[in-house]
């Protein structure tokens, strides 16, 4: 027998609720190998809350042979069977079943259906699904779970009446995500749900002739990811009071296109934290008349190179009248075309003020030195420059660092990727 090292702890020596909190950031089957340690670890795998079986990773598909592909399969069948039949935790926090890869057979749908609804049985209150069978239809348990965030990656829905059905019967959700999702043959994408808190749609709305349609009178955090479809339809938003991300993609400023995305804009104009693309600022600045902000308190407009404000007569300035409580504001530098004029804002309430795509010219020097001028309230200026040399950050600091700052509490931070030479 080893000898025990006065003042080392072995992993034997720390306690049940430890190790299991180890197991659970394992695999499920390298967490059920631990049962062969000792007597002590034989059944400290069926307690872990994490439940996790991936057939494409146990059996590659470049490592199947089409005389020995149904063993695996059998393996992994009883393998999942025997996981969730010994499992003690009455609550599995997680809970991730994958087999992706199209195969000549695989895992039947029944055996599919029985592991969700074991899962289910025990509370689980995240299911990751990614599945391929033909023809699948998820168990009842599933719409009434109480637990469950719903996250659906890659779904394809066939008809306007799919959608429908899908979120009518999950009566208990509180978080949706929809994420790579086909509505191609989709005209009406209508969600309505009394009790969701956070929705998030993501590159899902290929179809141009789609109307997104969303009644939701509890949602407090709404992420919208996508090209701009044929119309919106938005009720009940007037709970949004945490983050929101309209980042709104295209190629070009389609009539159509400014006209049905304004409405996002005047329905969400109680919001406290709203991140945007530059594309979705030249939409917003598009609403005749120009939405208030009133409650506003954090701005984000991200860099992207590959976007361009396509009309110049308008910018971020425009904007930030409207914005009465802003406080902390990050912008990229082109989408302020002209410093602004007196925004109550920017003298009062702004405390930090991050500039992104920062490069050594007049033009952006003159901005910089207009907020240090001028915000009185302004705590932290941070500038993020793109790839330059050493010696023009030098020139930015020397600048900034040197010229009079309104607030006498103000620290400048300057970011920078250097390529020394």
């Amino acid at each position: 027998m080893a000898k025990r090292v006065k003042g080392v702890v072995q992993i034997n020596d720390l306690p049940d609720s430890v190790l299991i909190h180890i197991m659970s950031f394992l695999s499920t089957k390298v967490a059920a190998r631990t049962s062969i340690l000792s007597t002590r670890w034989r059944n400290l795998f069926t307690l872990v809350p994490n439940l996790n079986f991936d057939l494409d990773e146990e059996c590659p598909f470049w490592g199947w042979r089409r005389s020995s592909y149904r063993a695996p399969i059998k393996r992994f069948r009883c393998f999942v069977d025997g996981v969730l039949f010994f499992h003690d935790m009455e609550n599995v926090d997680k809970f991730r079943l994958k087999f992706c890869r199209k195969r000549s057979e695989s895992v039947d749908s029944i055996s599919a259906c029985r592991w969700i609804s074991g899962a289910l049985k025990r509370g689980v209150k995240h299911l990751d699904l990614n599945i391929s069978l033909d023809k699948f239809t998820l168990p009842d348990a599933l719409f009434t779970c109480r637990t469950l965030t719903l996250h659906l990656r890659s779904v394809k829905f066939f008809d306007d009446n799919s959608v429908k059905s899908l979120f009518s019967s999950c009566s208990s959700l509180e978080d949706v995500v929809i994420e790579k999702c086909s509505m191609k043959k989709v005209r009406s994408f209508s969600f309505s749900h009394p009790f969701l808190k956070r929705l998030s749609v993501i590159h899902s709305c290929d179809n141009f002739n789609c109307w997104l349609m969303i009644d939701t009178p509890h949602l407090s955090n709404f992420k919208l990811i996508d090209h701009v479809v044929a119309g919106y339809s938005l009720k009940n938003l007037e709970s949004i009071v945490s983050v929101i991300k309209i980042l709104l993609e295209d190629e070009d400023l389609r009539a159509d296109a400014t006209r049905h995305a304004t409405s996002v804009f005047r329905e969400i104009y109680l919001a406290r934290s709203l991140v945007m693309s530059a594309y979705s600022l030249e939409l917003l600045l598009s609403c005749e008349p120009l939405p208030d902000f009133p409650t506003l308190v954090e701005l984000e407009i991200p860099y992207n190179k590959a976007k361009q404000l396509n009309s110049r007569d308008k910018g971020l300035e425009t904007l930030l009248p409207l914005l009465p409580e802003l406080q902390n504001l990050a912008f990229r530098q082109d989408v302020l075309n002209s410093l602004p004029e007196e925004v109550p804002c920017l003298l009062f309430k702004v405390k930090a003020i991050e500039i992104s795509n920062f490069v050594y010219d007049q033009d952006c020097i003159r901005k910089a030195k207009y907020i240090l001028e001028n915000g009185r309230a302004l705590e932290k200026l941070t500038i993020r420059t793109s790839i330059c040399l050493y010696e023009t950050k030098l020139k930015i600091s020397k600048v900034l660092f040197a010229y009079p700052k309104k607030s006498k509490q103000c620290s400048i931070l300057i970011v920078a990727i250097v390529l020394l030479l």
